[in-house]
């Protein structure tokens, strides 16, 4: 109760962050936007997610960020990581909440929220939880936080699929969702499985990392021999591209999931999803950091909760931020 006695001595600001791009804005508008203009005791802000980087959106949005907002992301987990992003960037104490309005929602799903109206009744009667995000490093200088996962590979790479012209445009009409979703990423998949998609020559922690044989021992190692990795995946959060289950690991200061797999062999794919569905994504808990190096400066693509971007780099090290965030969380 002591949120409600603050609200009645100064107005509450609340800034909304989303994506006038988003395919379901108009839902956004209806179910968010418009309810918060109606609010008593709130100074609503809104800021519209730019059509350019991730880096740029949540740097102006920190700029506006003071110590007591609550920022609620309505929309993907693209624009819940600029939230993200942005409120760990301004160094203020401000109050995370977010709401899915994207294809996979993992962010959201993580935190539990589902209503606008619930978010502003629990900011106002309960304390809120402390996320340990995932910071990644590239050639040794910050990069970028992700609540949930970050991915290098294969997996990565597939997520371009979704700002195609035709992809975006379909998923905007609001007529086909994850269905559809799921049927446009298994053709990619076909399309492109036999395509190189990492390093021939990867370090993990100093160590070899370019076959299975070098994760495994005796008979396994030497039937693993020669497969190539596709797939590095760094897990925080309770899901993975919605399906696939991860862990309450953003509860955790120190330890996070950490999966290496062999995707572009559908036999293995096949196992993973299984098992990524049913129990929990394959891998290993791990305490920071995890670095991964490369012989040679190597173009690859990463990505952090649907946001994508294809850079040269020598090395990158994926750690818990030494700074938590405040949140709202069920």
């Amino acid at each position: 109760m002591v949120a409600v006695a603050k609200l009645k001595n100064k107005m509450q600001r609340l800034i909304i962050v989303y994506n006038p791009r988003s395919s379901k804005h108009a839902k956004i508008n209806q179910e968010v936007i418009s309810p918060a203009m109606k609010l008593k005791g709130y100074m609503v802000g809104k800021f519209e997610v730019k059509h350019v980087s991730l880096d740029y959106n949540a740097s102006n949005l920190s700029k506006i960020i003071a110590d007591g907002d609550l920022v609620i992301s309505a929309g993907g987990d693209g624009t819940s990581s600029v939230a993200l992003n942005g409120i760990l960037l301004s160094k203020k104490s401000a109050t995370l909440a977010v709401l899915g309005y994207g294809n996979f929602n993992d962010f959201a799903h993580t935190l539990g929220y589902t209503s606008f109206a619930e978010v502003i009744s629990d900011f106002e009667n309960t304390n809120p939880t402390i996320l340990y995000p995932l910071e990644a490093s590239i050639d040794d200088a910050h990069y970028r936080y992700a609540a949930c996962y970050f991915t290098i590979g294969m997996f990565a790479e597939s997520t371009e699929l979704f700002d195609t012209k035709k992809t975006r445009g379909t998923l905007k009409s609001g007529k086909k969702g994850i269905t559809y979703s799921l049927k446009e990423l298994a053709k990619w998949y076909f399309k492109n499985k036999k395509r190189s998609f990492l390093p021939d020559s990867i370090r993990l922690n100093d160590k070899p990392l370019n076959t299975f044989a070098t994760l495994k021992s005796g008979k396994k190692a030497a039937r693993a021999k020669g497969d190539k990795v596709s797939d590095i995946i760094f897990v925080n959060g309770e899901t993975v591209a919605k399906l696939m289950k991860g862990g309450n690991f953003w509860k955790r200061k120190n330890e996070f999931l950490l999966s290496v797999s062999k995707l572009s062999s559908f036999h293995r794919l096949t196992r993973f999803m299984s098992r990524s569905r049913f129990k929990r994504i394959p891998g290993k808990i791990v305490s920071n950091p995890q670095r991964i190096t490369f012989d040679d400066v190597s173009e690859i693509e990463i990505q952090g909760e649907g946001e994508y971007q294809k850079l040269v780099i020598k090395n990158l090290t994926v750690q818990k931020s030494d700074v938590g965030i405040k949140v709202l969380a069920k």
